[in-house]
């Protein structure tokens, strides 16, 4: 494998720009909004808007390539195939006008959303010059240079990467020229953003029908099926046969997790299947033959033990997501393993445009996994309101009858689950508005749970109480007197040049002003943040507090100085009966060699 010449990278990013000038100009922006998150030297509005910037771009990348393809595999001229990828520019940018990576949803429901699509256009450059009649075996060996260039691109990246990153670090240490770690993290971004995309659509296939001398397996393709696939899948085949033939024996039903392993089974054995498509032509081995023949059939009855699985968790617990997304992959491999049995033509291009529309429907509609969850926990919540006497004349009611704590944990996950998705105001059988239930301390489901007579200690065998600072609070934190701030991450930042940072103590109750000076590190101050944590803990020790205004701020007097902690977040876990901080973030303002008074501005 010989690494490409200075003369081939410019030739090949001319020729790529020249043929997908989108994507380059997708990977293009990805880099620069890199670069700029990287530098750390923006706001947090410009910061989330360089993050959707970037993913869109990640987005553009693998669907603009498609559109390319199918424009090519329909003979389009130049100018049709501009306007079509034109329109897949401003599709992507009307996209990212939607990506709101701050919603309170977008880690629940955004986020998954996103990575479907990523995972439909990344399955459309699979397909997308075959909707047609294009033969399979041509389907087949475009996908296996496409395979092939991505790996071997992926190698020459990591290898470039690690000659220039070596010869930086060479320069630096010779010449004392301290290059920032900044550096070597852009260099990898450009050479996996610009390098890695220009090199895999250099290597583009330029034509979608090829002739039987062209198709063929390599030696590494040959082995890598025949040698190492097939066995691994005939391993889990052996496990998931042996397992399930434990449950008929004892007559139980599965484990959850077993539901992972059938997928992580299936994964592996439609890769395997994919690339040992036409391998039997080539090799007359009896396994190879043997499991292009037998797959689907083995499939189907670990499909059924899939189904098994999910189905007694959501029997017990309701749907969620997660559990959703296994139902649906369930259904999908059905779906897939009847189609390869029942079929004559085992056309493969089935298998990724069933699991693109698949995927779809997973994401989005009135029966995605989103909508159909949120309406399983609200039925749950529900049924147990009405089951343990808090439901009368179709709302729910407040009392004070004891619940069984198994079934209380059920409420106050169900509640929580619903906060989290922004569900519960939506909830029409709630007796009151959600901001007017009391206790404004707690979090929107505790406060339910506490006026209903729930008890919220159903969290307190997990030892932990998570704070945070009210989000729309707008006052004016007073800083005056301060001489420096710095951004605080759970406080283990440590330093590689000299200058200050901030350690938890080893009994996480203190909080350690260090100083780095050539290559010794002491101790300036030690903080007491003890104050700090029986105020945000409170008697009752509730597992989720919003804080009111003014608690956020934590003022921490020294003799080498004073400083002013303002927290966004901070979790906390208990032990030997008292609270210590496990991870906070948010920004720390000192004062070095001075008293600051405290104060808080006015709004």
């Amino acid at each position: 494998m010989k690494l490409p010449s200075p003369g081939f990278l410019l030739n090949a990013l001319l020729k790529a720009t020249r043929r997908f000038p989108g994507t380059m100009l997708c990977a293009a922006i990805g880099v620069f909004a890199i670069f700029i998150l990287i530098d750390s030297a923006i706001g947090q509005q410009a910061e989330q808007n360089f993050i959707r910037i970037w993913m869109t771009s990640q987005l553009g990348l693998a669907f603009l390539t498609g559109l390319v393809a199918f424009a090519e595999s329909r003979g389009w001229e130049s100018k049709r195939s501009w306007l079509l990828q034109a329109g897949g520019l401003l599709a992507l940018v009307l996209y990212c006008w939607t990506l709101d990576p701050k919603e309170p949803t977008f880690d629940e429901i955004g986020l998954p959303q996103y990575l479907v699509l990523m995972l439909v256009v990344h399955l459309f450059v699979a397909v997308a010059p075959y909707l047609n009649r294009i033969s399979i075996s041509n389907f087949w060996e475009y996908n296996r240079q496409l395979f092939a260039n991505i790996v071997v691109g992926g190698v020459f990246t990591l290898i470039l990467y690690a000659g220039l990153a070596l010869a930086l670090l060479a320069v630096d240490q010779l010449f004392n020229l301290d290059i920032s770690e900044r550096i070597f993290m852009k260099l990898f971004v450009l050479l996996a953003g610009i390098f890695n995309t220009a090199y895999f659509l250099y290597h583009f296939p330029e034509k979608y029908e090829y002739e039987e001398a062209d198709a063929g397996y390599s030696v590494v393709f040959k082995n890598l099926c025949k040698y190492i696939l097939i066995p691994i899948v005939g391993l889990y085949f052996l496990i998931l046969y042996a397992y399930g033939a434990k449950i008929l024996m004892t007559w139980s039903l599965p484990k959850g997790w077993v539901s992972s392993l059938v997928l992580g089974f299936s994964v592996a054995g439609i890769f395997t299947y994919l690339l040992n498509y036409y391998l039997p032509k080539h090799d007359d081995s009896a396994w190879v033959g043997a499991y292009r023949r037998w797959f689907w059939w083995v499939q189907l009855p670990l499909t059924a033990l899939l189904f098994v699985a999910i189905a007694r968790r959501i029997g017990d617990y309701g749907v969620t997501e997660p559990r959703f997304l296994v139902a649906h992959l369930g259904m999908w491999l059905a779906v897939t393993c009847l189609y390869f049995l029942i079929s004559k033509n085992d056309n493969i291009k089935f298998i990724p445009i069933s699991l693109g529309v698949f995927a779809l429907l997973f994401a989005f509609g009135p029966f995605s996994a989103f909508k159909v969850s949120k309406r399983s926990q609200t039925e749950i919540l529900r049924e147990l309101l009405e089951k343990n006497g808090r439901w009368a004349n179709g709302r729910m009611i407040s009392d004070t009858t004891a619940i069984p704590l198994e079934e209380s944990k059920r409420i106050n996950s169900a509640l929580n689950y619903l906060e989290h998705r922004e569900a519960l105001r939506n909830i029409p059988w709630l007796p009151m508005p959600l901001d007017s239930f009391p206790n404004p301390t707690l979090n929107a489901a505790s406060r339910i749970a506490a006026w209903a007579g729930i008890s919220r200690n159903t969290y307190r065998d997990r030892n932990f109480i998570n704070v945070h600072a009210k989000a729309s609070s707008v006052e004016a934190i007073e800083i005056s007197g301060f001489d420096k701030c710095y951004r605080i991450e759970n406080f283990d930042q440590r330093p590689v040049i000299d200058g200050d940072y901030f350690l938890l103590s080893a009994d996480k109750k203190r909080l350690e002003w260090k100083r780095l000076a050539a290559g010794k590190t002491v101790t300036v101050e030690s903080f007491d943040l003890q104050p700090a944590i029986r105020r945000w803990t409170g008697p009752e020790g509730d597992p989720y507090r919003e804080l009111l205004p003014g608690e956020e701020i934590v003022d921490m007097n020294g003799l080498k100085g004073d400083a002013r902690l303002v927290i966004r977040s901070a979790s906390l876990d208990r032990k030997d009966s008292a609270f210590q901080i496990r991870y906070m973030e948010g920004l720390l303002f000192l004062k070095e060699n001075g008293a600051v008074k405290p104060g808080r501005k006015k709004r």
